[in-house]
């Protein structure tokens, strides 16, 4: 049986995986390719391939194709959303980063102290498991309208990945009631 030192220890340090996979984003967000080309690729299943890779000339296009499709008179709205994507990109990363900011902070606070990170952390988990079993097909989520094969894959693995994250942070947050 796990002590609440360790369910509470186990539950922050899950909330460490979106760094690990999204912090370099921060600094460049069209390293979101090197997820694409090298992470996603396993959820098909298949071993990543760098002839099927996508290449930064190749994210340059699709962006700049983006906002050749915007009609002329909306180009400036169309260059703003182009901004915008790669602006939340960023922001997402800085976010992540926060986040194992306060989860490694927080492994070092003894248990009663580490009550509001469970909520935060608590919540976070419960809302990325929704989204994640939306993209796995659990209706009435949410709607993303571009649902990649590969993406619905990483919805079956990361919803009850992030179940079990929010469980462990709902069990430490109710420890210290």
């Amino acid at each position: 049986m796990l002590s609440e030192l360790h369910i509470s220890s186990i539950g922050l340090a899950l909330c460490l995986a979106p760094a690990l996979v999204h912090a370099a984003e921060l600094v460049r967000p069209l390293w979101a390719r090197w997820v694409v080309n090298w992470v996603l690729p396993l959820f098909a299943p298949a071993l990543p391939s760098s002839s099927k890779s996508l290449t930064h000339d190749d994210q340059m296009a699709m962006l700049d194709a983006t906002l050749a499709a915007a009609p002329q008179s909306k180009h400036p709205a169309g260059a703003d959303y182009v901004f915008f994507l790669l602006f939340v990109q960023r922001q997402g990363a800085l976010a992540f980063l926060s986040v194992a900011v306060g989860v490694i902070y927080g492994l070092t606070l003894p248990l009663p102290d580490r009550h509001a990170l469970h909520l935060v952390f608590g919540v976070m988990s419960l809302l990325f498991m929704l989204v994640n079993a939306n993209h796995a097909g659990v209706p009435l989520l949410g709607k993303h309208p571009k649902v990649s094969r590969n993406g619905r894959n990483v919805g079956l693995l990361f919803a009850p990945f992030w179940g079990v994250a929010a469980a462990l942070n709902a069990l430490a947050f109710f420890y210290g009631d």
